[in-house]
């Protein structure tokens, strides 16, 4: 998989048939905590783990990095980790605002990559919890392999807060997995089993994606499929 690789996944997978027989996470009956709270708690893994997920935006087709911006002015990025995406869009697209919101133990990282990338004047920093709110006033709003960490009930709080947050003309960018229909094998799918062992999410259809924005308040405008485990996904707030 490309976000969870190394000794976490491979212990993890190791207790799936207890995930199978209890419902209950494999990381979390391993750990006694979640994957995020364990990494707030583990800066080593907390780097470890931030530096997979910019690994990742390099490795695989990222339709972020082609997305047309035109007549947008203010970009947020939600759980962008240490700012990989949000340097990516700065630097293609260098007269749009920018924040980069994470968990607070974050923090350091982005600092420090922000600066390292020349943008850490262009780029403002807000450290927080999405599940109690997320920064106001954007126009775009970017959450990049976020929702797939959470199940429905989860997800679902985090688009009600970026739909109180968005603006009326706004649009939600999604990078997420697609399922494709039918029984054919795909790499989304074997992250559907790794999300199951790992955080407790999942992968959702385009129906379930859906289902799920409308529930918070947004229509699916469009899925732009691509080569990798992760399409694009535009929702528009209504």
């Amino acid at each position: 998989m490309i976000i969870f690789l190394g000794e976490g996944q491979y212990q993890a997978t190791g207790e799936l048939l207890h995930t199978v027989r209890t419902g209950e996470t494999s990381f979390d009956h391993l750990h006694g905590m979640g994957h995020f709270e364990y990494l707030a708690q583990n800066p080593e893994a907390s780097a470890v783990f931030n530096a997979a997920m910019a690994s990742g935006l390099r490795q695989t087709e990222n339709p972020l990095d082609r997305y047309g911006f035109s007549g947008r002015h203010h970009v947020v990025d939600v759980g962008g980790g240490r700012g990989d995406q949000i340097v990516s869009i700065l630097r293609a697209n260098p007269r749009l605002k920018r924040i980069l919101f994470d968990l607070p133990q974050v923090a350091a990282d982005a600092r420090a990559y922000l600066k390292a990338s020349g943008v850490a004047d262009r780029c403002e920093l807000r450290t927080g919890s999405a599940f109690e709110s997320i920064p106001r006033g954007g126009d775009v709003y970017v959450m990049s392999r976020v929702l797939h960490d959470w199940p429905d009930d989860k997800a679902a709080l985090l688009l009600a807060n970026c739909r109180k947050a968005i603006s009326a003309d706004g649009i939600l960018l999604i990078r997420d997995s697609v399922l494709p229909k039918g029984g054919a094998a795909s790499l989304a799918k074997q992250m559907d089993l790794t999300m199951l062992i790992m955080t407790g999410g999942l992968e959702r259809s385009e129906a379930e994606w859906r289902t799920l924005l409308r529930a918070a308040g947004f229509d699916l405008a469009s899925v732009r499929r691509t080569t990798s485990p992760f399409d694009l996904i535009e929702a528009k707030p209504v």
